[in-house]
């Protein structure tokens, strides 16, 4: 029996759904829900939500002080007790039991395993957790299916829009690189042109900046923020950051702004006491919403003197990094690092904006899990509370995507967990006990060479030449190969062929050191192929897969497919 408050909310309501959907699937029996003055007390329970028959069970539990997103799962007599911080937290305290104690696995938004039996037998449960970052979002296409499945992963981003049955999102308002929206310059620029960036002895709004020193435009562009967060209700944070242009920012260098950075020894410097002004008007008005800002590229060094409102929330960006190596102690990543410690000294909040794909191509191995885990732990040990990671989002297929965001949103979660464990578990539980053995050796294949080839592994790689030899490709593909082989099931088989796409791709696009191998070599290898041949069973895996961006593009209805293919028939055929 499982029992809700008499009056739950809706996303109680959601919780004890949820958890009797998926016991009726395991045990094939018919679960009830009832509210509490209907209970049989008598009987064991499974009580969801903050009801008093929970307080009277766990009197020392008060569900409305736990953390944010807190989650309380307890045995108490032959009752579980499921609840959890209001918002969302009893809703994760029943997938957490459903994981746990039932052994249910939610590998993707389509594809689980539930466990079937007529007993279900359950352990002592006494799970207590509430995760260090409020804000959890792991930016892949299937993370953002389903509303569902994005809070069993426990992400609450503001990408995931997720309805508040399901517990809600964190709301944004514009996200990122929002000066122009918050002041146009179309609207403004004729006739305050000394309100943005002067560049060279001139003001300019053409990828620029505004001019942050400027009062009357301070007092312009608060209003504007003002007048926004009064017509849109449900506003968690609100960025005022930044717009995206060249790495120098085209800043703007008129005096006054400048002193302010010879001051702060840093182009931070003026970011900061901009937001700061700002934030203070928008507490006297809107005291829950969190001002975010950027520390991006020109504005990535902390400043001197000033320091961020407690209502400011900064953001790094880890878009420099190099991701064959920890964050923590990578040399390749000292400059990095330090800028993050010096931010974590004069914040007690920061965000991390962290690159977990490769852009230029979502197509070509990208062995960066090893480090994210503990690059996860790092960002926590210095303020972060919340953590964007950037994955494939536009693409279907791509370098095990599925396993990343599976492996990243429990890490976001909980970063005590071993990253070798939760990969191993998702290769066997989603690809098979025969094949996960070769993918395991595969996976750590890839991960020993770009260790050991000392590569700077960035999220702009245009191939894999830097850190994967062809006999260390020669040896991963047989892995992969013998993956296929030892799998009889057409579904684990169709999974492995997607995760192929990455070797294929890396084949075609680098054809011409391949045969210079292979040239020196007497054509001994194994990677030789039929160009017409493994050229059209590339794109057919595309349209099997549903690939049609194979790299981050803006462009509205982008599609690579096209492109794609003219771009390795000039590889393959042209000299």
């Amino acid at each position: 029996m499982i029992v809700l408050p008499d009056m739950p909310s809706p996303v109680e309501a959601t919780a004890a759904n949820e958890l009797k959907k998926h016991l009726d699937e395991v045990t094939n029996a018919s679960f009830i829900i009832v509210n509490e003055s209907e209970a049989d007390t008598s009987v064991p329970l499974l009580v969801v939500g903050n009801s008093e028959l929970a307080k009277s069970l766990l009197p020392s539990v008060d569900a409305n002080q736990l953390s944010y997103d807190g989650i309380v799962v307890e045995t108490v007599g032959k009752n579980i007790v499921m609840l959890g911080h209001p918002t969302r937290g009893t809703l994760y305290a029943v997938n957490t039991f459903l994981e746990e104690a039932v052994g249910i696995r939610w590998w993707t938004s389509t594809e689980s395993y539930i466990p079937k039996t007529k007993t279900l037998k359950v352990p002592s449960m006494h799970i207590y957790q509430a995760p260090d970052l409020i804000y959890r979002e792991a930016f892949y296409k299937d993370a953002l299916k389903d509303e569902a499945f994005a809070a069993r992963m426990k992400c609450n981003g503001d990408f995931s829009k997720i309805s508040p049955v399901y517990g809600g999102y964190h709301k944004f308002q514009y996200f990122v690189h929002s000066f122009y929206n918050i002041l146009p310059p179309q609207d403004y620029f004729d006739n305050h042109p000394e309100w943005y960036s002067l560049i060279d002895g001139e003001r300019t709004s053409h990828h620029a900046q505004i001019c942050l020193s400027n009062d009357a435009m301070r007092e312009e562009f608060t209003e504007n923020v003002l007048n926004t967060l009064r017509v849109t209700p449900g506003v968690d944070f609100i960025s005022i950051s930044q717009n995206d242009s060249a790495e120098d920012g085209r800043s703007c260098q008129c005096d006054a702004c400048q002193a302010i950075v010879k001051e702060e020894d840093s182009e931070s410097g003026p970011v900061i006491r901009f937001v700061n002004a700002v934030a203070e008007e928008i507490e006297k008005e809107f005291p829950e919403v969190w001002v975010e800002t950027l520390a991006y590229r020109y504005t990535r060094t902390a400043p001197l003197k000033v320091k961020p409102r407690e209502n400011v929330v900064v953001r790094l960006c880890t878009i420099e990094c190099s991701f064959s190596e920890p964050l923590r102690d990578g040399e390749q990543n000292k400059a990095l690092r330090d800028d993050i410690e010096a931010w974590s000294k004069i914040a007690d909040h920061l965000f991390v904006w962290d690159y977990v794909t490769n852009f230029v191509s979502y197509m070509l191995p990208h062995p960066n899990l090893h480090v994210l885990a503990d690059n996860i732990r790092f960002f926590i040990d210095n303020n972060t509370i919340g953590l964007f990671e950037q994955g494939d989002v536009y693409c279907d297929a791509g370098d095990f995507v599925r396993m990343r965001n599976w492996v990243i949103s429990r890490l976001m979660w909980n970063p005590d967990l071993d990253e070798n464990k939760l990969i191993e578990e998702f290769l066997t539980g989603y690809y098979g006990e025969n094949a996960a053995p070769y993918l395991l050796q595969y996976w750590n294949l890839m991960t020993s060479r770009a260790k050991e080839s000392n590569v700077y592994l960035s999220c702009y790689m245009g191939d894999t030449s830097g850190w994967l030899s062809i006999p260390a490709y020669e040896e991963s593909a047989s892995l992969m190969a013998k993956a296929i082989e030892a799998t009889t099931d057409e579904t684990l088989k169709k999974r492995l062929r997607r995760e192929e796409i990455p070797l294929k791709f890396a084949r075609l696009l680098e054809n011409e050191r391949f045969e210079a191998y292979e040239q020196n070599n007497d054509n001994t290898t194994s990677v030789s192929i039929n160009k017409e041949e493994a050229l059209s069973e590339f794109m057919s895996l595309l349209e099997e897969f549903n690939v049609t961006m194979i790299r981050e593009d803006f462009t509205p209805n982008a599609n690579h497919v096209e492109w794609t293919e003219q771009l390795l028939k000039n590889k393959l055929f042209t000299r």
